[in-house]
């Protein structure tokens, strides 16, 4: 994915989309996000970087996670055995194939754990890599960016845990973040928020494009009635 406006980004690694006016996307994602995923951004864990803990899950509900107290318990029990300090602490555009695996094994660690899914791994760990981890959205990135289908086939919100699916996309990202016809776009993009990291430039510029394509659908009728 992208170009800026004048050059749409080109993404996907096994079929080309061409996602346009990628400035105004993240124009849009400042207003549209203002009360909820721009808070996320702008949080600063006061966590360590290298240990995971039960109260890194909260800064998840600033982007919509469906965060369970269940899950809450597995970080509980297991997040002192999650390895962060092996995680290469660099921009993913700056990875080997290697330490893509290793990160997707690490976010593999914590979907094995229950009631946590690619989705909630990475909304939490991204505040511990911000120039590494991606956030995984279950319906944006593996129900739409990597659904050849999509957006004719409506996204799909099935939780992943799956190590291999994890590495697939971190693999489809790191080539749209790499990809020469990019390069001048990218630079454009971080001329627009410095603030940001490209993986959350690319958060960012997709989730909004895929709302547009896909808006939130409202509740059936007889649903809103009992509320």
């Amino acid at each position: 994915m992208p170009p800026s406006a004048s050059k749409p980004i080109r993404s996907t690694r096994y079929g080309l989309r061409r996602v346009e006016d990628v400035e105004d996307l993240l124009q849009r994602w400042r207003e549209e996000e203002a009360d909820w995923g721009q808070l996320y951004l702008e949080f600063q864990p006061a966590t360590p970087p290298d240990i995971l803990l039960v109260e890194d899950l909260a800064a998840t509900m600033l982007i919509n996670s469906r965060v369970a107290g269940q899950a809450a318990i597995a970080v509980y029990r297991n997040g002192g055995s999650l390895d962060l300090a092996s995680c290469p602490d660099k921009p993913l555009e700056d990875t080997t194939a290697e330490e893509r695996q290793r990160v997707a094994e690490l976010i593999g660690t914590m979907t094995s754990w229950p009631w946590v899914g690619a989705s909630l791994a990475t909304k939490t760990l991204h505040k511990k890599r911000p120039n590494l981890i991606p956030v995984l959205d279950n319906q944006a990135i593996f129900g739409a960016y990597m659904n050849p289908a999509w957006p004719e086939q409506r996204s799909l919100a099935e939780t992943i845990k799956a190590t291999a699916r994890i590495n697939e996309a971190l693999e489809w990202i790191y080539y749209d973040l790499t990809r020469p016809e990019n390069s001048e776009s990218w630079a454009a993009l971080a001329q627009q928020e410095p603030e940001r990291t490209r993986i959350e430039i690319f958060d960012c510029a997709w989730w909004i494009h895929f709302r547009r394509m896909e808006p939130v659908m409202p509740p059936p009728a007889d649903s809103r009635a009992g509320t």
